[in-house]
């Protein structure tokens, strides 16, 4: 009896030491299941909080970029008046023309007075307007944004207004003004023209005798003339040509800078969007884990219950001196 006794003890030692750590292990298990449901919903939770509302980086362009800009700036073609233009839009641009346009025409008078030759005009504000795109047609048309923005956007016109006027103020401007009102036509600027000419043609038959020679006939004909014209050395530009570069120059950068920061600004919705996109899965994946968990105690709960009920049934049979039978 004291034998199976002894080894009644040394197997339930056995069964604590294999239960102790299985317990151990489940509730290792139950904690790391507990932990991770706990990060995911944080993480879910947090995405929540994430903003997808961007605002787009104000557009600025300074004095020196434009200067930088309008060195090797071609002069742009701008379009004519266009039919049917409604009065509201005729109304919007008559204003543009009578508060805004004429500070801006300023500066291009002051710079022009400056610096132009005796036999230079300095343009009228409605020649201006038309060299530099910011006419009715051009701006009822819709197809220059920047116009739209001059007429329409008070922070454009006093971005524009300032930088032009140090551009035009910065030295390369200077320098360019001043070798204009000093160079002198010292080059010549070559073109060629068709004329309308009496000339000779031998395979001509339309006159009498073209059979004899000299054959042929005089006939009119439109003949290539080359026409030349002193002109200033290249790289000589004017006071006009200087304005528009600085206009067009202002114009490329700000549509540069406009069409970046919105880029920048869409990039950052879609990450923002993809990141609350997470949302569903972090949260699924937080309640498996934690079904995973309880899965694990219950199990645990069930090992924990039939350890203690052998525990007393072994402790109630040796109160009553009854021997454990083997295999219990």
């Amino acid at each position: 009896m004291k034998k199976t006794i002894i080894s009644s003890i040394r197997l339930d030692r056995i069964e604590d030491i294999y239960l102790t750590i299985l317990r151990v292990a489940v509730l290792a298990v139950a904690t790391i299941c507990l932990l991770a449901a706990a990060y995911f919903a944080v993480d879910a939770l947090w995405r929540l909080a994430v903003s997808t509302k961007v605002e787009t980086a104000a557009t600025t362009v300074s004095g020196a970029e434009v200067a930088s800009k309008m060195r090797d700036a071609p002069d742009a073609d701008r379009a004519s008046d266009g039919p049917a233009i409604p009065a509201h839009v005729r109304a919007r641009h008559q204003k543009f023309v009578k508060d805004v346009f004429p500070a801006y025409y300023a500066i291009y008078r002051q710079a022009s007075e400056a610096y132009k030759k005796p036999e230079d005009k300095t343009l009228s504000s409605e020649q201006l307007l038309d060299a530099l795109g910011y006419d009715l047609g051009t701006y009822a048309g819709g197809q220059d944004p920047t116009t739209r923005l001059f007429v329409e956007d008070a922070s454009y016109q006093n971005q524009i207004k300032t930088s032009v006027t140090a551009a035009l103020a910065g030295a390369d401007a200077v320098r360019l003004l001043r070798e204009y009102k000093a160079a002198e036509k010292t080059a010549q600027s070559c073109s060629t023209a068709y004329e309308r000419r009496r000339v000779w043609d031998s395979y001509s038959t339309a006159c009498r005798g073209w059979y004899y020679e000299p054959y042929g006939c005089e006939v009119t004909r439109s003949v290539p003339v080359e026409r030349c014209v002193p002109a200033y050395p290249d790289g000589i530009v004017s006071p006009a040509v200087a304005f528009g570069r600085a206009d067009e120059a202002f114009r490329t950068l700000w549509l540069e800078k406009f069409d970046r920061n919105a880029s920048e600004a869409a990039n950052k919705v879609s990450e923002r969007q993809a990141t609350r996109a997470q949302i569903g899965p972090k949260l699924l994946t937080a309640l498996q884990i934690a079904a995973g968990f309880l899965v694990v105690m219950f199990f645990f709960l069930i090992v924990a219950i039939e350890r203690h009920l052998r525990r007393l049934s072994v402790q109630g049979r040796l109160a009553a001196g009854t021997p454990e039978a083997p295999g219990t």
